[in-house]
């Protein structure tokens, strides 16, 4: 063999093994790959794994799995981006995690995995208060205006308070009702505070069922739930006078002196007064005033129109309390 040939064939296994070598290396090639720490965050209305990481080359594909392996989403990071986001409820906003639940979270760089963890998640928890509870009346119904809720974020997810989909619900007596929530939408990271208020549009209670307590709860479905007794309407009520002038041969009821102590949580409208003649009820009255605040004690006069002979008995009644008077 000519040295030509010989100096030929040494170039051309020199350049085999070179090609060689770089498939070898294209092969077994790994990235210097870091990741800087893991949380889970809100991220535009999703509980998300928040992954602030550092490689050396790009692309580098984000996966998060069940523990089983089954997808659940999937990112594949382009230069410059250094943070990834992978959602633990993909395609449904506002979703609490009801935990506990187990995830793992792969990255590859091509077919190569760069790295492999296992994340345990409690799930969503929270300690719900009601810190102030505001009442409006009419005559014909007791009207829950406003609760104002204090919510501590318990858990090591973002808790969602909406309405779309249903993170929080409202109960009277054990009947769901409708009511607009302040903020419209509202999501709390682990470990914070924030306050809620809830309009009810229609919570009325009847005054002839303000003899007893009723129940209202704020529920986070699979959460937690508090509760609000409105306590029965008892109020302190005393007969101080009863005018009385002859009509024909009987007598004519012209008016009635209360006085009345509210000592309850919420006001009491004047109408919501009941007064039997004879054990009758007499609806032919005007009150000279109309409403009642919460610790205030006020004298009602009563203008009536009853006629009744003597001896009669005139009976006052006002949520769970009942006064009497004979003449």
């Amino acid at each position: 063999m000519s040295a030509a040939r010989k100096i030929l064939l040494a170039l051309v296994i020199v350049v085999i093994l070179f090609l060689l070598l770089l498939i070898a290396g294209a092969l077994t090639y790994k990235p210097a790959f870091e990741i800087k720490g893991i949380g889970i965050v809100d991220h535009d209305g999703y509980p998300c794994f928040k992954i602030p990481f550092k490689t050396s080359n790009y692309p580098v594909t984000f996966r998060l799995l069940t523990k089983d392996g089954e997808l659940i989403d999937t990112y594949v990071a382009d230069k410059p981006e250094e943070v990834v986001y992978l959602h633990l409820t993909p395609f449904k906003p506002f979703t609490n995690v009801i935990g506990p639940k187990s995830y793992v979270i792969k990255a590859f760089y091509g077919d190569k995995e760069v790295y492999s963890s296992s994340f345990d998640v409690k799930g969503a928890k929270a300690d719900l208060k009601i810190k102030d509870v505001s009442f409006n009346t009419s005559i014909f119904s007791l009207d829950l205006r406003k609760l104002t809720l204090e919510v501590r974020n318990e858990g090591d997810v973002p808790l969602y308070l909406t309405l779309i989909p249903i993170n929080i619900e409202l109960y009277l007596d054990g009947l769901h009702e409708a009511f607009a929530p302040y903020p419209s939408s509202l999501a709390i990271e682990p470990g914070n505070t924030s306050s809620l208020s809830l309009e009810p549009v229609a919570l009325a209670i009847d005054p002839n069922y303000l003899d007893k307590e009723h129940r209202v709860d704020v529920v986070i479905p699979n959460v937690t739930r508090t509760s609000y007794i409105i306590e029965p309407l008892k109020p302190e009520l005393r007969i101080e006078k009863v005018g009385l002038s002859p009509f024909l041969d009987k007598w004519s009821l012209n008016n009635i002196t209360l006085i009345i102590s509210n000592r309850g949580k919420y006001p009491i409208n004047i109408r919501w007064l009941k007064i039997y003649v004879n054990e009758e009820l007499n609806a032919l009255w005007t009150p000279s005033i109309e409403v009642i605040g919460p610790g205030e004690e006020k004298k009602v006069i009563l203008s009536l129109a009853a006629i009744t002979s003597r001896p009669f008995t005139l009976k006052v009644k006002l949520g769970a309390t009942e006064v009497s008077y004979s003449g």
